[in-house]
């Protein structure tokens, strides 16, 4: 367990950037009024 929290720390330290855009991408698009937008990218996932 101590090791996926070290494997977790190095990967959040590595590529925190990527983390918070796909953060911001995904508010954007779940908080937006694109309702045929969403709908698709739900519909699909």
């Amino acid at each position: 367990m101590n090791q996926f929290y070290n494997d977790l720390k190095k990967l959040i330290k590595n590529h925190w950037e990527t983390i918070i855009l796909i953060i911001i991408i995904l508010a954007i698009l779940l908080e937006s009024n694109y309702s045929d937008i969403k709908a698709g990218i739900l519909d699909t996932w």
